[in-house]
């Protein structure tokens, strides 16, 4: 009985580590990298061979348009569906800056023909976090699978 007890113990104290990881990692992160969206999942092949799907980046938030520069990978937001649309969460897009304007900037994903339609600065959640300022980010690979199954 005493042996069942520690291991059921044990168990507990595992899982209540193991959910605190879970939801304060995305908290912690969200102050240090100063977005409420520190952290995206690629769920599309258009960032390839950069970013590929499945894999994790994390965002740091900018707060003006001087923060960017053309070739670094950037967050934005996509526009809203319609008043009375289907009611999605909101999508973001996550491709390479190629165009820098007044009002808006341009982006491409790596991997796809077209340029994106220029959106406005007020769409911009952040940037991808780097290793030492270059185009590489830092990312996780695979581990966004494991989120696009728990949308689904």
């Amino acid at each position: 009985m005493n042996k069942t007890l520690k291991s059921i113990i044990s168990w507990l104290v595992y899982l209540a580590i193991l959910a605190a990881l879970a939801f304060g990692t995305p908290r912690v992160l969200a102050k240090a990298l100063h977005t409420p969206y520190p952290i995206a999942s690629i769920t599309s092949s258009s960032m390839w061979p950069t970013l590929k799907q499945g894999d994790i980046v994390f965002i740091k938030g900018v707060s003006s348009r001087d923060e960017i520069k053309i070739g670094d990978i950037v967050v934005y937001k996509n526009p809203s569906p319609p008043v009375g649309g289907s009611g999605q969460a909101q999508s973001f897009t996550i491709h390479r800056v190629v165009q820098l304007n007044v009002n808006t900037f341009v982006t491409k994903g790596d991997a796809n023909n077209v340029e994106d339609s220029p959106t406005t600065y007020d769409k911009l959640i952040g940037k991808a976090v780097d290793w030492n300022s270059s185009s590489n980010p830092v990312r996780v690979p695979y581990l966004g699978t494991i989120s696009q199954i728990f949308k689904r």
